[in-house]
Order: structure tokens, then C-alpha cells, then sequence
């Protein structure tokens, strides 16, 4: 097997890549860095060596590691956000909220964004580093596609807008929770626990939809009164 050319540094030479194509490899390998140590294991110097780039690349893209860990949340945010509307905009969505709760579980715990999260609530710093995107802009937007939902899939008045919106903001924050201190309160472990989380997030969809079929259910014998 012929031995790779070396420059006069020493170190293999670098692939060229496009502007979009490292940002990309830099968020992915900082993505799993994320999701296997949190925003403590997101060190520049080794997402550089993962990547097979120069530290001053990064800086060159992000600006610093507070500017990378905005842009992994950003994305993040942005992916989730655009999944769960297409689960909220598919027929299949008027059955059942279970897999909107279990993207948004994935995503909090799976792929490390509660502690992501939580990193960037307990941190001091100036007001100017708030994030792009953070879950306030995840719930806004859930909340006016469920409510949109509503109102034209599935014919009838959604309600008071407040109480959509609270509901969104308690799964967001029961995931981000379970996610964060889950395996803590549960009195399960191993596939126990495994088996136990599915469990609860079937439960927290079928509480975060039961006033809906309820007021589904009011409409639907509403409109068989006034034909009687």
C-alpha cells in the first residue's frame, strides 16, 4: 500500500472543502460531541482534529466556541421545529401525538440539546450573546401550527391560544427535564428504564391531547343536536 505524502510539516495534507461543506463537518462533528459529552466536551482543538482542519478555521467560520455552540443550537432548534410541523401538517398527526413527544425526547436527550440548553440558561454573559434561536421561538411556532391545525384539518374553534401554547411549553420542558435528571427520579434501570420512557411520553401525549378530543368530541355532538 503506497504511504501518503507528507508536506514539509509533517501532517497529511488537508481535503479542500467549500465555505458550506466545512460549516456542515464542523457542526456534525461538534454534534457528536455534544451528544456524547455535552457542551464541556466541545473543544475547538479536537472538533479541528475530527475534522481534519485547522483550529483557525473554526474561528474563521464561528468566531469563537461560544459562536459555534449558538450555531449547533440554532440548527437544532430549526430541525426540530421543522420536523415536528411536518408531523403536526400529516394526516396522521390528528391520531396521535406520541411521535411529536419522542422527536422532541431525541433531540433533548439523544442529541444532547437539554444540556445545551441548560448550559446556556445558567451561563453570565452579556445580553448580546442570547441565542438565534431557543426554545421560546420552538413553542411559538408549534403553537401556531397546532392552532392553524385545528381550525382548518380538523373543523373546529381551537381554543384559547394560551392554553396551546402551554401545553407545547409542558412537553418541551417535561422532555427537556426527563432528558436532564430522567434517569435520577425513575425508580427503573436498564431496558426497565428504557421501557418506562416510552411509557411516559405515550402518557404525556395522550394528556397533552385530551382536551382536544374532548372539545372534538363536544363539536362533533353539537352539530348532530342542531341537525335533530
Amino acid at each position: 500500500m503506497p504511504k501518503k505524502t507528507l508536506p514539509r510539516g509533517g501532517e497529511p495534507l488537508r481535503r479542500r472543502r467549500s465555505a458550506e461543506v466545512a460549516r456542515k463537518e464542523i457542526l456534525d462533528a461538534a454534534q457528536r460531541r455534544l451528544a456524547e459529552g455535552g457542551p464541556d466536551a466541545i473543544r475547538l482543538q479536537d472538533i479541528a482534529s475530527d475534522v481534519g482542519i485547522a483550529h483557525p478555521t473554526i474561528l474563521h467560520h464561528f468566531g469563537s466556541r461560544e459562536g459555534l455552540l449558538r450555531a449547533l443550537d440554532t440548527r437544532a432548534i430549526r430541525a426540530l421545529t421543522e420536523d415536528v410541523a411536518a408531523m403536526i401538517q400529516s394526516p396522521a398527526s390528528a391520531q396521535s401525538g406520541v411521535d411529536l413527544v419522542e422527536r422532541l425526547a431525541q433531540t433533548m436527550d439523544q442529541q444532547g440539546l437539554a444540556r445545551l440548553i441548560a448550559w446556556w440558561a445558567m451561563r453570565d454573559g452579556p445580553q448580546e450573546a442570547a441565542l438565534d434561536l431557543d426554545p421560546a421561538d420552538l413553542v411559538r411556532e408549534v403553537s401556531r401550527l397546532i392552532d392553524e391545525r385545528l381550525e382548518q384539518a380538523e373543523g373546529f374553534a381551537p381554543g384559547d391560544p394560551e392554553q396551546i401554547s402551554f401545553r407545547v411549553r409542558l412537553a418541551v420542558a417535561a422532555m427537556l427535564g426527563d432528558a436532564l435528571i430522567g434517569d435520577v427520579m425513575s425508580p427503573a434501570s436498564g431496558q426497565a428504564r428504557s421501557d418506562e420512557k416510552h411509557r411516559f411520553r405515550h402518557w404525556l401525549a395522550e394528556l397533552l391531547l385530551e382536551d382536544r378530543q374532548i372539545r372534538k368530541e363536544a363539536a362533533v355532538d353539537s352539530s348532530a343536536s342542531n341537525r335533530d
